[in-house]
């Protein structure tokens, strides 16, 4: 409880003295999110404002609004570990939660660039997860798909994983849920782009599906997902290890989707930040080699997360330094 405790006056101090250093918490593409709450639209998603909403209209400060997508990562965090908890070891579980928290770029989108999409995905990502392995309400798995969507579109993809659960009997209620989170992405659409169906992303941006950039969005110098924050490898490997296929697959058409993007390399991003949502179905196979290694008595901490964790520090420092965040 105290590694975890430590863990979140991490990310709060992290984000005070960055958001103190800066002056300003909204900046890159989070201006185009933020934009929503002063009623500017833009072809980014509405979600993260409907969100923010509450804290901006009753403080009108944009570094409050950060604090609550910085609030959002930490119960986030919370819920994944007790869903954990149901599947691995109490210490298993702990291990996994400081590794994504501190070795992946979780820390960075969770902690300094708050204002922006990522933290957000992260959050609904693990309620929907959470919904959904203890599969009580159809129409809650379902609408909190549809919140996930209402954060970052490419994120309704998680829905793979419920097709292995689908019935007569549920497919109205998951279908209900998910159109009712979704419907004011729908009506920015229609406000945006004149078609409620349309994206305005496919007037300003291309996919090519024949020539997906992957080793590229996995590898390359600047951000590979890989390269840079290589906790992600080992969820990959653990969702292979353990046979979890349908959260391998989300991960891999996540993967596709954003290989297949004209810009793949996501812009200024550090390491891979499309794949934040997907940290929640990686934290599975990441437990999962934790459990096998610690039958071994590998001393995680020490061996894996503190290095990996380190590293991920530096080349946070490094990437701040050069793009002058």
């Amino acid at each position: 409880m105290r590694l975890f405790l430590f863990t979140c006056a991490v990310y709060l101090a992290g984000f005070f003295a960055h958001a103190l250093y800066l002056g300003r918490t909204v900046y890159g593409d989070g201006m185009y999110y933020y934009a929503w709450l002063t009623l500017n639209p833009s072809k980014y998603s509405i979600g993260p404002a409907i969100f923010w909403a509450p804290t901006y209209l009753l403080t009108h400060n944009e570094i409050l609004v950060g604090f609550s997508s910085v609030l959002a990562t930490i119960f986030a965090l919370i819920l994944l570990w007790d869903m954990l908890q149901q599947k691995f070891s109490k210490t298993v579980s702990l291990m996994t939660i400081v590794a994504i928290a501190g070795a992946s770029n979780l820390l960075f989108y969770g902690s300094l660039d708050v204002v922006n999409s990522h933290a957000l995905t992260f959050f609904a990502a693990t309620i929907f997860l959470m919904l959904f392995l203890k599969r009580r309400s159809w129409f809650s798995i379902g609408f909190f798909l549809g919140v996930l969507g209402l954060m970052r579109t490419q994120d309704l993809l998680y829905g793979i994983v419920l097709v292995p659960y689908l019935k007569k009997n549920n497919v109205f209620f998951i279908a209900s849920g998910c159109i009712v989170a979704f419907f004011p992405q729908l009506a920015a659409w229609q406000y945006t782009s004149g078609k409620f169906w349309m994206s305005p992303y496919f007037t300003h941006e291309g996919f090519n599906f024949l020539q997906p950039h992957i080793p590229g969005v996995l590898f390359n110098l600047k951000n590979g997902l890989f390269l840079w924050t290589p906790i992600t490898v080992i969820g990959m490997v653990g969702l292979i290890f353990k046979k979890n296929y349908w959260f391998l697959l989300v991960f891999l058409l996540q993967l596709y989707l954003v290989a297949s993007w004209s810009t793949w390399w996501q812009g200024a991003s550090y390491s891979g930040r499309m794949f934040v949502s997907s940290l929640p179905l990686l934290s599975f196979g990441i437990a999962s080699i934790f459990a096998w290694l610690s039958k071994y008595r590998v001393p995680l901490l020490l061996t894996i997360i503190g290095p990996l964790t380190i590293l991920n520090t530096i080349s946070i420092i490094y990437f701040l330094l050069i793009t002058g965040r």
